[in-house]
This record gives structure tokens, sequence and C-alpha cells, in this order.
């Protein structure tokens, strides 16, 4: 007797979501766009209505869609980007399956490749927001939080600067974890490096010095595992969960 798989029964509304998102994916809805109401996609599928709001929450719950109330309501495709990577990071981390050794150290291997990217794309708008970003990480701030967000500034920019997407797809999510931890548990008046760091980073990437701005990049990092290697056991005790292994 050959072997057979066991044939499993496929949800009308996973059916559904496949083609929607499949539309999404290929462009024939923009981001922006309202997708066609649940009357029509009724129509068009020839399904319940019931079938076509779980499909609609299959894509919104993807990422793939927001939905808004009111006259002008209904499912409108958003613009991807790495919220959902970043969730499945965090996810991770809280679990116990990541940690920040692990973390560090794969920023460790792609941050300094990213500055030394930046140093070579760099141009006069690139400059521009770098500048304003190290300029922002600067400024006073009213609370704790605009004081974290303004210290990840210039990591951001240059990682949307360094010309490579699956770079920046994996570093984004890892510098917005690192900003989660830090608003978690870090003292208010604790600061982990000094601004003269982002500082000699932007100059080398300014003067297009490349490998400046990677050796730049991974004494900043040093400095950042140091204090939140710390930070962890704190972190995990508030949270409930254990280091990964």
């Amino acid at each position: 007797m050959p072997s057979f798989l066991p044939v499993k029964q496929i949800r009308v509304s996973d059916v559904v979501f496949k083609q929607l998102k499949s539309a999404i994916l290929s462009g024939q809805f923009s981001p922006g766009q309202k997708l066609p109401s649940e009357r029509e996609l009724t129509e068009t599928f020839q399904i319940s209505r019931v079938v076509v709001r779980e499909a609609i929450r299959s894509l919104e719950t993807s990422g793939f869609v927001t939905i808004r109330q009111g006259p002008h309501g209904g499912a409108y495709v958003k613009e991807l980007g790495f919220d959902r990577v970043f969730e499945s990071f965090l996810d991770l981390f809280l679990m116990g399956r990541m940690s920040v050794a692990e973390l560090i150290q794969v920023r460790q291997l792609i941050q300094p490749e990213v500055s030394r990217l930046a140093a070579l794309h760099v141009n006069a708008d690139s400059a521009r927001l770098l500048e304003e970003a190290l300029a922002f990480e600067a400024t006073p701030k009213p609370s704790h939080a605009e004081r974290v967000k303004g210290r990840m500034a210039t990591d951001l920019v240059l990682a949307k600067m360094c010309g490579n997407r699956l770079y920046q797809a994996i570093l984004e999510p890892l510098i917005r974890l690192t900003q989660e931890i830090i608003l978690t548990v870090k003292p208010e008046k604790t600061v982990f490096h000094d601004h003269s760091e982002h500082q000699a980073i932007v100059d080398a990437v300014l003067a297009r010095n490349g490998p400046e701005a990677a050796a730049a990049t991974s004494k900043h990092l040093n400095t950042v595992q140091s204090g939140l290697l710390k930070l962890e056991k704190d972190f995990r005790k508030r949270i409930g969960t254990v280091s990964a292994s």
C-alpha cells in the first residue's frame, strides 16, 4: 500500500485570505487603498459575510490592513514595514529564547558593516537626515521615553542609509528591541554611552570613511553591551522569564 498523506480540510476564509494577500503583494491594491466592501467581496467570492470578516481579520492580524470605523470605514491596505519582524523578535526575547548577549552579537556583526555602507552611500539628503538625528539626540527631552528614542535615532537613520534592505530589516527590529529593554528597566538617569560615540560614527560617515565608521560603531556597541547585560537580569525578573541558554 503506498504511503499517502492525510488530506487537510482547508477553511474557506483561508482561501479568501490568501487571494486578498496575493492581490496586495502583487500591487493590485496600493498602500492606503481601501479593499472592496464586505458586500462586494461576498458577491465576488460567493461566500457569506462571516467568512469575509474572518479573512479580513486574518489580514489585519498579519499586518496587511488596518480597520477604520465610521462613514469611510473599512479595510485599508497598510504600508508593509518591519513591525512584524520586531514583534517576532520581542516575543522570542520575552519567552527567553533570545538573550541580550545574542542580540548584541548580531548587532556587532551587522551594524559596523551598515555604517561602512552608509559612508559609501551618503548624499546630501541622507547627510542632512543623519545630522538632524544626531542633533535630535543631543536635544533635552521632556521624558525618559523621548530620551531613549533620541538615543536610537542615529542608528535607525544609518540603517536606512546603508542601501541594503535586508540589513535594514534585521537591524531595525533589533534596535527597537534594545529600546524596549532600556525603556522597561533602565533607570532614567543612567546613561550607557556618551553622545560623542555617535558623533564619531557620524563624522566618519560624512567623511565617507567606511573603515573608520565601522570601527567607531564596533566601539560604541561594546559600550552598549556592557550596560545592557547588567539590565537583562532585572528585565527577566520583571517580566517573569529566564534568560536564553
